[in-house]
This record gives structure tokens, C-alpha cells and sequence, in this order.
């Protein structure tokens, strides 16, 4: 009972906060977002049957002191939060100067790794430079991970990456996990893994369709869904479970699930800066034509984040979709992940196997 109220109080708040961003719009003031990630580099030394990063090839990366410029503006708007993602970020020779860059300017920093190159060393520098939270992917077991990420020693790499960091006391090291029907049965030991190696939060996410994941038998049946939501139900109380942004709403499992209702951020208190410095909502969206807001190269991010968003602002996907703008739960999911509706598979019902219930 507890648990509804705030789960109501914490929707109402959100609702607020998403009226007085469009309010200041209107009066040309712009918040500026919580965090920005960074889509650092596409490439990777490891090639997961899952990966979305394939999804686009480049000839260039924004240089060491592009992106410092970069920060240099978000520490003006008093952004909070940067991180960077891939591919594989490590694999950026200055990607812990320009961590450190970020934090020398009171931005906190996050690193998402597949820790294949996390040694002692690693972990120290990491630490030293100042990066506040790691997440480490971890997919299941030893053999159903390494099959999953195409080497034979990427489970030892990343476990031990864990332990290191650990050691090194960094604020937050959480893993994700990518559920598909390739590891679905090594959830119950994935969990006693991680407990055995003191991890606190665990990020569950099932696929999108970009890259490898457009194969839709990489996607959980309705049966599946439930039963990965009945584990994260019974199971929360023993490890922090977090279920990823591509659902953000749950339908008869949201509040058996979450706390709190989760939003997708995008255009309010997120967004993304990709590879060769254009900007979209976030890393799994395709950097293409229609989900690009400008570059960074060209204008001043203040200015595409002023002026960009657009769709995701208006709640477009509820305004103009016909399933949403009829259906009941319209104002829980806001018409659902944008990239999952490259896919057409946005909707949680559909997902559940399951009719969508209308407005009556």
C-alpha cells in the first residue's frame, strides 16, 4: 500500500517536472539535461550475437579535443551526469583523460564496459581519474556467456573486472544483462553469480531491434516476458534489479516491479552524443537522418537541445498513433521506446500477448 502511494506521488512529481520543462520552453528558457552519454566508438574486440552498435560503420571518431569542447559547455549548463558507452569505450586510448576532464570540471562520470580490459592497473587508473560508476555487461553463465560474446575468455575477463573494481571501492559496479531466448534459463544462476561477487544492482534489458537484435527470434515470447518479470518480482528484495529503459511501462507488473514509474528521459533530462558528434536521444537509437537533432561540430549544444526534441517533448507516438491514442495505459508508457518501434514491438501488450485496454 505504501509502496502505491509513492509510486502515485512520484508520477504526479514527474508530471509536473514534464509541464514546467514545456512551460519554460514557451518562454525561451531550457532545462538543461541531467545526464549525456556518450557514444564513444563502434569499434569492439568482442562480437555479441545481441549487439546493436553494428548497427552503423564510421570513418571518424570526435577527437580528444572535440569532445573536451563538448564538456566544456556542459559544465557551463551545469550538466550533472556524462558517461560513455560503445562499442567499447576502453578501447579509446584518452577516454580516461577525457573521464578525467569531466570530472576535473564537477561533472560526475560513468563507464559502460565490457571489462575484457580491466586489469589491476585498469581498475586503479579508473579509479584514480575519478569515474563514480561502472557497469559491466555479464550475459550468464561462463559457457552461455562466452557463446553469447563469441570468446572463450570473456567471462573470466569481465568477473574479474568486477572483483577489481570492487576492490578499488568505485561508488556503484552494476552489471547488465541482455535477456534473449539464448540465456533465459541461466537467470536463477546468473543471480547466485552475482551475489557471489557482491554486486548490488543488476540492469536487466531485453532486445531491441538494431543491429544483430533485428532477428526477432532473439526476442523473449510472452511467456518468457512473464516469467522474467515474475523473477525480477520475487527476486528484487535480494539483489537490486533495475528492468531497462526500452519497457518503461510494465502493465499488470508495473508496480509488482517498480517502485517508481520510469520515463523514458530523452529529450527532458537526456540525450546522446554520437561517434562523429551528432546528437540523438540515446545510444540505441539508429544514427540516422530522422532521430538526429544537429551536430555539435556545427552548433553549440545549448542550441540543439534548446531547439531539438521536438517529437519526444509533444509526445508525438500518443498524439498520432492510433492504438495509442486510444489506449488507457497511454499516459504510463507515453506511446513507448522509440527504438523499439523500429520494430513495431513498443507496446507491452503486445509483448505479453496481451489486448491493450481502451479508453472507455
Amino acid at each position: 500500500m505504501i509502496s502505491n502511494i509513492w509510486y502515485k506521488i512520484v508520477k504526479l512529481k514527474d508530471n509536473i517536472f514534464f509541464s514546467d520543462f514545456n512551460y519554460y520552453l514557451t518562454k525561451g528558457k531550457v532545462l538543461p539535461p541531467y545526464y549525456v552519454l556518450w557514444d564513444c566508438s563502434r569499434r569492439c574486440n568482442l562480437n555479441c550475437a545481441h549487439c546493436g552498435a553494428v548497427k552503423e560503420k564510421y570513418d571518424k571518431e570526435l577527437t580528444t579535443e572535440q569532445i573536451k569542447n563538448l564538456i566544456d559547455q556542459l559544465a557551463k549548463i551545469k550538466v550533472r551526469f556524462f558517461a560513455a558507452t560503445g562499442g567499447e569505450p576502453l578501447l579509446r586510448k584518452d577516454i580516461l583523460e577525457v573521464m578525467k576532464y569531466a570530472t576535473d570540471k564537477g561533472i560526475k562520470t560513468g563507464l559502460a564496459t565490457n571489462g575484457f580490459f580491466i586489469d589491476e592497473k585498469k581498475a586503479k587508473e579508473i579509479k584514480d581519474v575519478g569515474i563514480l560508476s561502472i557497469q559491466i555487461s555479464l550475459d550468464g553463465t561462463e559457457k552461455t556467456h562466452n557463446n553469447i560474446r563469441g570468446n572463450n575468455l570473456s567471462f573470466q575477463k569481465a568477473t574479474k573486472a568486477i572483483k577489481l573494481l570492487q576492490a578499488q571501492k568505485l561508488k556503484l559496479v552494476s552489471v547488465a544483462t541482455t535477456i534473449t531466448p539464448m540465456n533465459f534459463n541461466d537467470l536463477k544462476k546468473l543471480k547466485k553469480i552475482l551475489l557471489n561477487l557482491g554486486v548490488k544492482t543488476w540492469r536487466i534489458c531485453v532486445i531491441m531491434p538494431i543491429g544483430r537484435a533485428e532477428r526477432k527470434k532473439l526476442l523473449l515470447s510472452p511467456k518468457q516476458l512473464k516469467e522474467l518479470f515474475e523473477f525480477i518480482s520475487s527476486n528484487k528484495d535480494k539483489i537490486k534489479i533495475q528492468i531497462g529503459e526500452n519497457l518503461p511501462f510494465l502493465a499488470e507488473y508495473e508496480t509488482k516491479i517498480r517502485k517508481s514509474p520510469l520515463v523514458c528521459p530523452v529529450g527532458f533530462t537526456a540525450c546522446c552524443i554520437g561517434v562523429d558528434g551528432n546528437v540523438r536521444g540515446c545510444p540505441e537509437m539508429p544514427d540516422v537522418e530522422k532521430f538526429r537533432e544537429g551536430s555539435i561540430l556545427e552548433k553549440p549544444f545549448i542550441d540543439i537541445w534548446r531547439n531539438g526534441f521536438k517529437r519526444y517533448r509533444s509526445r508525438e507516438a500518443i498524439n498520432t498513433n492510433e492504438k495509442c491514442m486510444f489506449c488507457k495505459n497511454k499516459e504510463d508508457c507515453y506511446g513507448g521506446c522509440w527504438v523499439m518501434r523500429e520494430g513495431n514491438i513498443q507496446c507491452i501488450y503486445d509483448l505479453l500477448g496481451a489486448n491493450a485496454p481502451k479508453i472507455a
